[in-house]
């Protein structure tokens, strides 16, 4: 993945807008946590979202 790929990545995610501006001097081990965050965010949302699911119709 390229740097602007990563920060396509995070722009696209509609997450962490705050450090928006500041992507272009992130390192790429910075934007590697970055994503690395994002993606644990939609990982527990989608845990959260299966659980409410599934015990909706238990």
């Amino acid at each position: 993945m390229t740097k602007k790929d990563k920060i396509a990545f995070i722009k696209s995610s509609k997450r962490k807008s705050h450090v928006y501006n500041d992507l272009l001097r992130y390192s790429d081990q910075q934007l590697n946590e970055l994503i690395r965050e994002i993606v644990q965010g939609l990982v527990r949302e989608s845990e959260i979202i299966a659980n409410a699911y599934i015990n909706g119709y238990r």
